[in-house]
């Protein structure tokens, strides 16, 4: 959303005249001026990261500025849209309460707030019946595969949807379930360039670059203009800028948990605040738990563990971290059940000899001999 800020409509026409090239140079150059704390820079920064369709950072971006911001409508309102891109509707509304707190001296402002907020709820509404539906269809796939009576192409339809749930809130389809059947729709047809197509992109989030690379050679052979491999080709070269940008958010995240480890009660606020915007992020949740057992909170710090536990039974991070805190409770059972997952879904050699390591270094030693079997 534009308003009528000098200079951000010619910003966002220049950047779409840009070559990516130009883009990503363009974004350091913004950034860099962003990072000297001028919450108009922040604001330019922000718009760009929009228009040139990077929602997650731009979220981040416009939720600072609602701090620095708190009573312009534009930026709560480009929050929210934001949080909606992400698929993040439980962002959005959140993002759209408070903007009606901030705004509440201004009438019409909230006016304007509620009538967005009115657009959220038959968007949401929208999405649910579309995820009825999806899974009704992955039910009624499962069940005809099941019984051998499925059509050519079942497998691959299945696959597709599990895609499209595994990235939907609160939606139970784990990575796993979504990478067998990728697996199942290559074999049904290996010489289809769209079931390899799906499984490089599956492959691609589970971090399995291994097979991802092998899968490459066959889609190369099998379709070599393939869009796919023509997005991983432009993905591979390097962005300085956005690896900047991640380096930077990765420190910052470890600093921010760190200090609510130590009892900073603003870096808790703080995690507390980014889990709103994103309740399924697990770095916060693990250092959320990690907060509160370090401050006497463990009645609460377990129950935030086994919630975690529960929603991501398929993430390796989770389960690294898991195993180290029920060590120090001195619940071993259940951080061998947590080392176990850990090695189970580690995507990596590396990722298995790092479990290992870490058992050393909190004096689990016993136990890293102990499942050292079960990688």
């Amino acid at each position: 959303m534009l308003d009528d800020t000098p200079g951000e409509s010619e910003l966002a026409e220049e950047l779409r005249a840009l070559s990516p090239g130009s883009v990503a140079q363009r974004l350091a150059a913004l950034a860099g001026r962003a990072a000297q704390g001028d919450p108009a820079h922040l604001r330019r920064y922000a718009l760009a990261l929009s228009v040139c369709g990077r929602p997650e950072q731009a979220a981040r971006a416009w939720e600072h500025l609602t701090r620095l911001r708190p009573y312009s409508l534009t930026v709560w309102l480009n929050l929210a849209t934001a949080c909606l891109l992400c698929n993040r509707p439980d962002g959005a509304a959140d993002a759209l309460r408070r903007a009606r707190e901030a705004l509440a001296h201004d009438p019409a402002l909230v006016a304007q707030v509620d009538a967005k907020s009115r657009e959220l709820l038959e968007v949401r509404d929208q999405a649910a019946r579309i995820l009825r539906l999806k899974e009704m269809q992955v039910a009624a796939l499962r069940e005809r595969l099941a019984v051998s009576r499925g059509e050519r192409g079942d497998r691959l339809r299945l696959a597709k949807l599990l895609v499209f749930l595994m990235f939907s809130p609160g939606q139970r389809v784990t990575l796993d379930d979504t990478l067998a059947a990728a697996r199942a729709a290559h074999v049904e047809d290996p010489s289809d360039p769209a079931p390899l197509e799906l499984l490089v992109a599956v492959l691609t989030q589970a971090q399995l670059f291994e097979e991802r690379a092998e899968a490459l050679r066959r889609l190369e052979a099998v379709a070599p203009h393939s869009k796919v491999l023509e997005g991983i080709r432009m993905v591979s070269r390097p962005d300085p800028s956005f690896e900047a940008e991640v380096a930077a958010h990765r420190r910052h995240s470890v600093d921010l948990i760190g200090r609510a480890i130590e009892g900073d009660p603003e870096a808790e606020a703080e995690i507390r605040d980014r889990l709103r915007q994103n309740p399924d992020a697990p770095e916060y949740r693990i250092g959320l738990v990690m907060a509160l057992n370090s401050r006497g909170e463990r009645a609460e710090a377990l129950r935030t563990a086994q919630e975690l536990a529960a929603d991501r039974d398929g993430d390796h991070y989770v389960h690294f971290h898991l195993t180290q805190f029920h060590w120090h409770r001195h619940d071993y059972a259940e951080a061998r059940r947590h080392c176990v997952r850990a090695l189970q879904t580690a995507a990596t050699e590396r990722d298995r000899e790092d479990v290992h390591k870490m058992l050393r270094g909190i004096g689990a030693g016993s136990l890293s001999a102990e499942v050292g079997g079960n990688g």
